[in-house]
């Protein structure tokens, strides 16, 4: 496969000159072995290349040439000078047609198989866009409206469909919950499981008393039974009670959220590391939760690793470093404007490189309680 793609890799004009040059040589070569030598495979292999990687009027000139070498090598050495003039031109044609429909039937089908790879191209593009649609839905259109906690979250795919997931989920009693995960993988493939995951986590949410810790057992034993060994989910999830100011969360192998109290400088932010591993592999674990408070001007901020891990140019990581960098000198910005000032931040660091995985930013702030 490596000396197909070098071959398709030359230039098309310097692809005929060598298959030109190499059909002279080969002329020289029949000429000086005599009639002992049977060139017509050495001739054909030319024609071939060049019609397949060059196109077809390429092929055509190169089998023009080809056919008239073969006759003149023949004609020269006197292998035919026993055959009649009109017989020796005969075979002269024949050699021409031989090449002429040889390189005819080869564009023939190679455009045959492009029209069918251009075919199946468009149609899986199309699937794609629906894809794109149908998870654009998934996502939250907006966050619920809660009395002490302002919501935002964003996520920009790096190939049209995502494998990160977030959502805000309306529970009762003036509950949310809150999520952030990313599945393993990239593609269809994780987005398929970023949808099982959300309507799994949605399900379970719902019930009455549920705690988090039990959520995320429930969420991961349900995976383990629909998911292959390679594939895994890392999950950070919380429910907010807003008459309490109140977060009971759990971290399942996510990157540890960022919280920034408010009054601090937000230089040496919280990290919210509790909980267990990730999801997927074992489907008997457990998971610790964690409660705490969030007060007016608190900020909460999860990414998942596509921001952390954004490389620029000479092979830096973005980090943590930079992120909280970001979210202190943009913390007094609403949850909605501080999303975009980490993606905006990010693709400033990227240069103009796309970015290698999915972008996705949750934020929450803690907000006076409205009267």
């Amino acid at each position: 496969m490596s000396l197909v793609r070098r071959i398709a890799e030359i230039p098309k004009p310097v692809l005929t000159m060598l298959a030109l040059a190499f059909v002279a040589a080969l002329w020289v070569l029949d000429y000086v072995t005599g009639p002992d030598f049977s060139p017509l495979i050495f001739y054909v292999v030319p024609v071939v290349l060049v019609v397949w990687f060059g196109g077809r009027w390429s092929g055509i000139l190169v089998s023009v040439v080809a056919a008239f070498a073969w006759f003149f090598a023949d004609y020269l050495t006197g292998r035919h000078e026993q055959l009649p003039r009109a017989i020796l031109y005969w075979n002269g044609l024949e050699k021409l047609i031989f090449f002429l429909l040889l390189a005819q039937i080869l564009a023939t089908l190679k455009s045959a198989l492009e029209r069918e790879r251009h075919a199946r191209q468009e149609f899986l593009e199309r699937e794609l866009v629906i894809a794109e649609q149908v998870q654009e839905h998934l996502f939250p259109q907006r966050a619920p409206r809660m009395d002490t906690l302002e919501c935002a979250g964003v996520c920009r795919p790096a190939r049209g469909v995502s494998g990160d997931y977030y959502d805000f989920l309306p529970l009762e009693d003036g509950r949310m919950g809150l999520a952030v995960g990313d599945v393993s993988g990239k593609g269809l493939s994780a987005a398929l499981l970023m949808a099982s995951l959300q309507g799994s986590l949605r399900s379970l949410a719902a019930a009455d008393g549920a705690r988090v810790d039990e959520i995320v057992a429930d969420v991961n034993r349900q995976l383990c039974s629909l998911t292959e060994p390679n594939r895994f989910v890392t999950l950070f999830f919380g429910i907010y009670d807003d008459r309490r100011r109140e977060l009971s969360c759990v971290n399942a192998g996510h990157n540890a959220p960022m919280l920034l109290r408010a009054g601090t400088d937000g230089a040496s932010p919280e990290r919210l590391r509790s909980g267990g591993t990730v999801l997927g592999f074992f489907p008997e674990a457990g998971w610790r939760a964690e409660w705490l408070s969030l007060a007016p001007g608190d900020l909460l901020v999860a990414v998942t690793d596509g921001v952390l891990e954004a490389e620029n140019a000479a092979g830096e990581e973005f980090g943590e470093l930079r992120l909280a960098e970001v979210l202190a000198a943009s913390r007094s910005l609403s949850a909605a404007d501080l999303c975009r000032a980490v993606l905006s931040r990010v693709a400033e660091f990227l240069g103009g490189l796309p970015a290698a995985d999915d972008l996705t930013v949750v934020v929450a702030r803690g907000l006076p309680a409205r009267r």
